[in-house]
């Protein structure tokens, strides 16, 4: 097989786009593919934890809309609290100009971009991979990196686990224009708002930005065609007494993956999954972003250890995924099935005690594990219910 590239990285979201700048920055030919000319339009709420920016180590400060210092909580939009920090906690951006900021950094770094492209095919064969993409056009590479989202055409090709499939997560958000028709609190400018109770394995979020306010919700819906996401941003919206009737921007939607199992397949042969491809999201916050720069990173580095030392990616990759990555998120799924069924009660444990409040922001900024915060919320909710736990209770706890 003749090699147009060492590495070819499908998707230049924020996952793809890191990958290619570790694997461009240890000497390999890196080539990004992306289906959308860029910069483009992406449905996010665009919330940056904090230990997002840690990570990257790059000045984000172009792109950053707002500095966030708290959270407002509701319960289906009534009973609110706030936690507050005296630090940031998170920072907003809009998609299209943080993306754009992290292409421009791995085309610094040496790699090519293929934009206004979709790829229809992979193929693994004679030690490389053919990319196929439309017209007929073939691409070739000893290793691919998929960062093509939670529709992923690359995994779609590889015979993965049907357990990838047992949850259908949707989100759907609309971009209203921020302007004196919203009477949003002054208070909560530097405020994220997320509504609980109100979306079936989910919750609804307001996030203040520049010139708009990202309003949008997402679940893990079991059955789609007898769910309707955008009733429930609509019925969300309603509840929000700072947003006139009717002011509303156009509704997007996009599909969520579920990270489902510790040892789940993220690597086949000379193809590795990265982000959202790879069911690589926080099952209880939806965060994502995090979770796509951080298998880049491990990727970028994967393909570099086979340049070093001859290591098989794959191999290196999957270990490092579920060390670094995994091991964490298997205590975020067991919180989230815990929190999404006794969702009134969790709400009222972290509303009576404040100290819980700490350890969530902590999780946020990397200083907790979701380890430690499990701990934390179990040994609240016992004090909460005075050891008076059901049956029902007790169960769901022993499997936290």
């Amino acid at each position: 097989m003749t090699l147009d590239y060492d590495v070819i990285v499908v998707g230049a979201g924020p996952g793809g786009s890191t990958a290619s700048r570790f694997s461009a920055n240890a000497g390999l030919k890196t080539l990004i593919i992306e289906k959308e000319r860029f910069p483009r339009y992406k449905t996010c709420g665009g919330c940056l934890s904090l230990k997002t920016v840690h990570l990257l180590g790059l000045d984000l400060s172009p792109v950053i809309e707002n500095t966030i210092y708290g959270a407002k909580f509701t319960y289906c939009s009534k009973d609110p609290f706030i936690i507050e920090s005296a630090d940031p906690i998170a920072f907003l951006v809009m998609r299209d100009r943080f993306d754009q900021l992290l292409v421009d950094k791995a085309l610094e770094s040496g790699a090519a971009l293929l934009d206004g492209e979709k790829v229809t095919r992979v193929e693994e064969k004679d030690g490389g991979v053919v990319v196929e993409l439309g017209k007929a056009r073939r691409l070739q590479c000893r290793y691919l990196i998929a960062a093509d989202g939670a529709d992923s055409i690359v995994a779609k090709s590889l015979p993965l686990p049907q357990e990838r499939k047992h949850w259908n997560g949707i989100a759907v958000e609309s971009e209203i224009p921020f302007d004196s028709s919203i009477h949003f609190p002054k208070r909560e400018l530097h405020f994220i708002n997320l509504n609980f109770g109100s979306i079936p394995n989910g919750y609804g979020w307001v996030f203040p930005k520049k010139e708009w306010l990202s309003v949008g919700i997402g679940g893990m819906f079991r059955e789609t065609k007898k769910r309707n996401p955008r009733q429930y941003l609509k019925s969300f919206l309603q509840g929000l007494d700072y947003i006139p009737e009717g002011k509303i921007g156009k509704i997007k939607g996009h599909s969520l993956p579920s990270f489902y199992d510790e040892r789940q397949t993220v690597a086949q042969g000379r193809i590795l999954l990265v982000g959202d491809a790879a069911n690589l999201m926080d099952p209880l916050q939806g965060e994502g972003i995090y979770y796509a720069i951080r298998s880049g990173m491990l990727a970028g580095e994967a393909v570099k250890e086979w340049k070093r030392e001859g290591i098989a990616p794959s191999d290196f990759y999957q270990r490092a995924v579920h060390y670094d990555i995994c091991g964490n998120l298997k205590w975020a799924l067991t919180l989230s099935r815990f929190v999404f069924r006794f969702t009134k009660l969790a709400y009222r444990t972290l509303k009576r005690y404040p100290e819980l409040g700490e350890f969530y922001l902590q999780t946020l900024d990397g200083r907790e594990t979701y380890q430690g915060f499990v701990r934390n919320v179990k040994t609240r909710i016992r004090d909460f219910l005075k050891g008076q736990l059901s049956e029902k209770i007790r169960e769901a706890m022993a499997r936290m």
